[in-house]
């Protein structure tokens, strides 16, 4: 066969997958269907976290809440270099863009009351990163170590065969099939790889579909707050799909993002946000850079494939999960799909073990994950204006997110405000 391994997608978990096998002598083709991997214009938080979303807090049965790739990684910084170390695997990526430290996550109500997920300036739980930097630096360690790299690019399915793999592809000169060794499906969550090998069949909708998101690349924006701050904001008058989030970036930008459901366009809360919320003094100043979008996947969420290996392809990144891996998770993810496969072509059984690391190392695996919203209020949707700030005002102090903080004190609330007590436990029983 013409290749070892094909991977489909070039993301962070695709590019990880291609530099890993490539630099352990495998003849690696990777596609993507975009014409340039290293420009990024799909809307993305660009987080390295380093700790749980989530501070450690009990759920109503007693569970540990988790978020994401549940491993430990770490940031290690010399002068204008860094690498993101990834601690499970053992494993480590050069990264030559710009970072920024994130020691505070404030969230706001539309009046300004504030409530942190972390204690203030303590340390730092993640650190902003430039996705377009890091794209390029993986593209050309990749190229360097002889993986061959073909954009504009569609994968449109893969079928096993006796020894290896046939991959179905589109290009601007019409449709071919590859052969390969072994093929890594990395194509996002949209994957046609996964969609093509029945997988799909096997996993569940959870969550609804429809969901749109906007990023705004914008100079110029002017808070009052420490510039190490992750904000968010609940205005239910302004977005009662979700939160509006303002990151600031390590490059002199912020970004301004939203989800939005159904008919309202998250172009149009972001535009009321910067125009008409009391945080629009913020944006006196501001140019807008740049728009980036993304949708959800059609249908809504899946439940995760729990086994992502089908005869000799892998499955890795968000193309086997219910939600984003995360960038870490993503290179992670990609760096054990390909050293699975470098054993198993080595004679080695080695996709027993690739299966029993996803399985661990994801929060969306765990039988509490599915259930990690039941229980909480969706303060957006159920709440007003007045409402959200009578929550924020009355638990400003408290650590952690705020549906949790308001699960931990329904108490105080029904003494206080019996009608909004109502309201919530109606729509949670629901």
């Amino acid at each position: 066969m013409k290749y070892d391994l094909i991977v489909a997608g070039g993301g962070p978990c695709g590019l990880m997958a291609a530099k890993t096998a490539a630099e352990e002598g495998l003849k690696v083709l990777l596609i993507e269907r975009r014409k340039d991997i290293a420009k990024i214009n799909r809307a993305c938080t660009q987080i390295f976290y380093l700790r749980k979303l989530t501070p450690a807090g009990k759920s109503e049965t007693g569970q540990t809440r988790k978020d994401g790739y549940i491993e430990p990684v770490s940031v290690e910084v010399t002068g204008d270099k860094a690498r993101f170390v990834f601690h499970g695997p053992g494993c480590a990526v050069n990264f030559t863009g710009c970072l920024r430290p994130y020691l505070n996550w404030i969230q706001h109500s539309p009046s300004g009351h504030q409530l942190h997920r972390y204690k203030l300036n303590d340390r730092v739980w993640g650190f902003y990163f430039q996705k377009q930097a890091l794209a390029s630096d993986l593209l050309a360690e990749a190229q360097k170590a002889g993986a061959r790299v073909q954009q504009d690019v569609i994968g449109l399915g893969a079928e096993n065969t006796g020894n290896g793999v046939r991959v179905a592809i589109e290009t601007k000169s019409g449709k071919q099939v590859l052969e390969a060794r072994a093929a890594i499906a990395a194509d996002g969550k949209r994957s046609k790889i996964v969609e093509s090998l029945g997988l799909n069949k096997k996993r569940r909708r959870f969550a609804p579909s429809g969901r749109k998101f906007v990023h705004y690349i914008m100079e110029g924006v002017e808070t009052d707050l420490p510039d190490s701050s992750f904000l968010s904001f609940t205005i239910p008058s302004i977005n009662p799909h979700g939160n509006i989030m303002l990151s600031m970036g390590a490059d002199n930008t912020s970004v301004v993002g939203a989800m939005a459901v159904g008919e309202l366009c998250p172009v149009t809360v972001i535009d009321r946000f910067i125009s008409d919320s009391m945080f629009a003094p913020w944006f006196r100043n501001a140019r807008l850079i740049k728009k980036e979008g993304a949708v959800g996947r059609k249908g809504g969420a899946l439940t995760p494939v729990k086994e992502p290996v089908e005869g000799n392809v892998v499955v890795a990144g968000d193309a086997g999960a219910p939600s984003e891996t995360w960038v870490q998770g993503a290179m992670a993810c990609g760096f054990q799909a390909a050293r699975a496969i470098i054993k198993e072509l080595n004679g080695q059984k080695a996709y027993g073990e690739y299966i029993k690391w996803w399985q661990k190392s994801f929060a969306f695996n765990t039988p509490e994950y599915l259930q990690l919203n039941q229980g909480l209020y969706p303060i957006n949707r159920l709440c007003t204006d007045e409402e959200v700030d009578y929550i924020y005002r009355r638990f400003e102090g408290t650590l952690g997110i705020p549906q949790l903080i308001v699960a931990n004190n329904m108490d105080i609330i029904r003494a206080e405000r019996p009608e909004l007590h109502e309201k919530l436990t109606r729509a949670v029983k629901k």
